[in-house]
């Protein structure tokens, strides 16, 4: 018998991180979690594409919307059941039951509230599904009640960026969340382009010349004479490290470009043949990014990582053990799917990097495409964060134009964008809707930008 599919409606990661180590992938209690969502607005949605058999909802996220346990449960396909999520605060129990949960537990989520949704949640679908069955079924919809109370909470991460196959727009993914958590939230957040088959975000962020010397590989020079200096051997040991510094904060601080707000970029390696200078390979590589990440991290409240798709490359790897969650960016494609789910296979047994810390963001997805979402998921057996709608010559002008989408754009992908950054940082949903529009800065045409990359200022 197959898995039930459970969506989480919740506000806070300590909730999600308690059901994740129950219903996460793989697990035996035959419930999986397909994705996770703060953003009331999301949650039809999300149910109905993924194919889901059960939500598990809190009714104070922002753009709750109360009429959707009843659509959801008199859904045309199947009975799609609502569990709730209850706070300590108010009397939203009976409100619920009113509207027509079939069960919940009390929050915050421990591990006997997780558990205890094991059973409660094969009960509620059967007897739903026994309900649908019966000749005196009669598909009703309640009238909205409840008001919404946004509150919010998030914490401090690291998120690695990476496809399996190149072309999928992953830099354009890593690119405009940031530029969302540093610019539209302005939290303090750091852009890594780490790509070793070359940088491109100084280009698609119209950053002059002058800044591209201010890049990694510098850095990486830099962490390669302090190890010299400091006496270290063996190129650089991880563990060595973690008990002396060989990175100080002023010297990644120097080496880190404002571009707006709250968000700062260290710019990639401008030229392809850098990624195999041997400050970047083996033992030293791994080193110089473990340190380099824990020093950004000390400074930052979020560091969104583009990573290349070598996971031979050392820098690369290590990037994705390191971080605390993995954006998988993976177009709605046959041989897309395929190269991911042949890759994820040796990251996990091989590399033994955690799943848990894996989601997929859908980029340029088409309902006509072929492949519906639930197949990508089921595929994979991986949960989704988010999808991007194919935005064809919108998302290439913006990265000709040097400015980030999703800040001088109120469309469908920009939107979808920022949903995904709400799964890191709730509040940015309500700031994103009442923001004034950022964008307006005159700025050189491509031309004579094109002209300047080739050739030099």
């Amino acid at each position: 018998m197959a898995n039930l599919k459970l969506l989480l409606a919740l506000r806070q990661w300590g909730d999600v991180q308690q059901l994740n180590a129950v219903f996460g992938p793989g697990n035996p209690n035959g419930i999986e979690i397909v994705t996770w969502t703060s953003d009331g607005a999301r949650i039809f949605s999300d149910a109905t594409s993924l194919d889901a058999d059960l939500v598990l909802s809190d009714p104070t996220l922002p753009a709750f919307e109360p009429n959707d346990i009843q659509r959801l449960y008199h859904h045309a396909q199947k009975p799609i059941v609502t569990l709730g999520a209850i706070p300590p605060q108010g009397d939203w129990g009976s409100k619920l039951y009113q509207l027509g949960i079939k069960g919940h537990i009390d929050l915050p989520i421990g591990e006997a509230q997780a558990r205890a949704l094991v059973a409660m949640g094969h009960q509620a679908v059967q007897d739903a599904l026994r309900e649908r069955s019966s000749p005196s079924y009669i598909p009703q919809v309640s009238t909205q009640v409840a008001q919404i109370i946004a509150t919010h909470g998030w914490e401090k991460s690291m998120v690695a960026v990476w496809a399996a196959k190149g072309g999928v727009g992953k830099s354009t993914i890593s690119e405009n969340l940031a530029a969302v958590l540093g610019v539209i939230a302005n939290r303090n957040t750091v852009l890594m382009d780490a790509n070793m088959a070359g940088g491109n975000a100084h280009i698609h962020l119209g950053f002059p010349e002058s800044v591209i010397a201010k890049n990694i590989a510098a850095l990486a020079r830099r962490f390669q004479m302090n190890l010299a200096t400091q006496g270290h051997r063996n190129g650089g040991n991880v563990g060595m490290l973690s008990a002396q510094p060989v990175l100080a904060p002023s010297e990644v601080q120097g080496h880190l470009t404002p571009f707006r707000n709250n968000l700062r970029v260290l710019v990639g390696i401008p030229k392809q043949f850098m990624g195999g200078d041997e400050c970047f390979l083996a033992e030293q590589g791994r080193g110089f990014m473990h340190e380099l990440l824990t020093v950004i991290a000390g400074m930052s409240d979020f560091v969104v990582m583009d990573l290349g798709q070598d996971t031979n490359a050392a820098v690369h790897l290590q990037a994705l053990r390191d971080a605390n969650y993995v954006f998988v960016v993976i177009n709605p494609d046959a041989a897309s799917v395929r190269a991911t789910g042949e890759v994820m296979e040796t990251l996990f047994k091989h590399a033994k990097l955690d799943p848990k810390k894996f989601r997929l963001v859908v980029n340029r997805f088409h309902p006509e495409h072929g492949i519906a979402r639930k197949d990508i998921v089921n595929a994979l057996q991986m949960p989704e964060v988010g999808v991007v709608p194919d935005g064809g010559p919108k998302v290439t002008a913006s990265l000709n134009r040097g400015y980030p989408l999703v800040i001088d754009s109120r469309g469908e992908i920009a939107r979808a964008i920022v949903s995904i950054a709400s799964t890191l940082y709730p509040p940015v949903t309500q700031v994103w809707t009442h923001r004034g529009k950022l964008g307006g800065e005159k700025r050189d045409g491509f031309g004579k930008k094109l002209t300047e990359l080739v050739f030099g200022a």
